[in-house]
């Protein structure tokens, strides 16, 4: 072989590294890219919007976004909604769809540096919503950086020079499309809660009915001992990517049928020019295929609280590219602003992780007790859109289980790493119950 073909092999092999164990070099840049294509969505939108109407354009996007997302979700394995479970696609459809249309609207009306200037507030939205609901408790370092938020938010939005009409209009539609990410958050999270208790109490049932058929083992028949191998598995339930596709094809069917009239009658297709066939394609691949899939892989290779905070880097791109491809002016005390909420999210997202810490040591503490709680503090990563989201999935379901009795379900998750860690339980009790003949 070559010495090209040995180094292509190579470059090969340490590309592959960094892919399965990458540096904090390649994580964050990645997530500094992530942040880069989404701002540029808001400004390759900004001209298109005038050819396409918002509610047209967001359907387009998502329509080329489908399959992947279909994809990212069969490639996270879990199995499929059951029952009540399929209840959750529509309201969390409901909330996506919502944010969807309303970067357009908001990118239509008050420009792209504004809109991308008010994301950075979600995370702050989920918090007050998750409190408002008991999912969490605001300590004193989460209601500073919930106030510093708050004043940033302000500034940006120029509430002091908010009047009647249209401006009001604008500061409440943007406001508008924070909070509907928010809620689709705090469904997830409760979905997603939901599901992992149900599965944790399962895996906790079929553990004790092994026990029961391994004890049988050792006094009756051989018919016994193969319905031990024979048990029907419990499978993984559905994870984040997989409602993420579901709510998102609930929300294209309605905002798919709100442009129908636009789609049909309304855009010349035929005199479009390449600005706005280009925005669609790059709405569609760049920002909802490439972007989301690079910015899912890098936040869970990320720890801590520096992915919530990435947001900010949005504003940055957004200002820059706006000025230089745009004309747009900077808007400096917007700006300010909009640091002052990529600040507060700093410090609610250093608060949450201290919690978080602090509740997984307390959970280390007590595991030299028989009676400490089951598992470690376990959390969920995943990715909605442009912004990273952990959920929390606590202990607090089973309460008073021994560790002995513990599921051994890994402390950050995948479905197909729930779902490993359940195959590989029962592959334990076959072989012990084999090793009993």
């Amino acid at each position: 072989m070559g010495e090209d073909g040995a180094d292509g092999i190579g470059c090969v092999a340490a590309a592959r590294r960094q892919y399965v164990t990458p540096s904090p070099v390649t994580s964050h840049s990645a997530m500094v890219l992530v942040q880069a294509l989404f701002a540029g969505m808001h400004i390759t939108a900004s001209p298109a919007l005038e050819y396409i109407p918002p509610v047209a354009f967001c359907a387009l996007r998502l329509i080329l976004a489908l399959p992947f997302l279909g994809y990212l979700a069969h490639r996270e394995g879990g199995r499929w909604f059951r029952g009540w479970e399929w209840f959750w696609p529509a309201p969390m459809g409901a909330a996506i769809g919502t944010a969807y249309v309303l970067i357009f609207v908001c990118n239509q009306r008050s420009g792209p540096n504004v809109t991308a200037m008010v994301q950075p507030a979600m995370p702050i939205c989920t918090t007050l919503l998750s409190a408002a609901l008991g999912l969490e408790k605001v300590s004193v370092g989460k209601a500073v950086g919930l106030a510093v938020a708050t004043v940033g938010t302000a500034t940006t939005l120029r509430v002091l020079e908010i009047e009647q009409g249209a401006s009001l209009l604008d500061a409440v539609l943007l406001l508008t499309q924070a909070n509907a990410y928010a809620v689709y958050v705090v469904l997830l999270t409760l979905a997603l809660k939901s599901l992992d208790a149900q599965l944790r109490a399962d895996l906790l049932k079929k553990k004790k009915e092994k026990e029961k058929e391994t004890e049988l083992v050792r006094e009756r028949s051989d018919d016994v001992r193969s319905s031990v191998a024979s048990s029907k598995k419990v499978a993984a339930p559905p994870g984040p990517m997989r409602f993420l596709f579901a709510a998102t094809v609930v929300a294209e069917v309605g905002v798919a049928a709100i442009a129908a009239e636009d789609l049909v009658e309304n855009i010349e297709w035929a005199s479009l020019p390449p600005v706005a066939w280009g925005a669609v394609l790059y709405a569609g691949l760049a920002s909802s295929c490439l972007a989301h899939g690079l910015n899912s892989w890098a936040i869970s290779k990320v720890q801590g609280i520096l992915p919530t905070v990435y947001s900010g880097v949005q504003v940055v791109f957004t200002v820059l590219f706006a000025y230089a491809f745009l004309g747009h002016p900077v808007g400096w005390d917007r700006a300010a602003g909009s640091a002052v909420t990529v600040f507060g999210v700093y410090l609610v997202s250093r608060a949450k992780f201290h919690e978080q810490h602090r509740k997984t040591s307390e959970e280390d503490d007590a595991s030299v007790s028989d009676d400490a709680s089951e598992m470690h503090l376990r959390v969920r990563r995943t990715s909605v859109d442009h912004i990273a989201v952990a959920v929390e999935l606590g202990p607090a379901e089973n309460k008073g289980v021994s560790r002995r009795n513990s599921t051994g379900l890994p402390p950050v998750a995948s479905a197909s790493e729930l779902e490993a860690a359940a195959r590989a339980e029962e592959e334990q009790e076959a072989h012990r119950a084999r090793s009993l003949v």
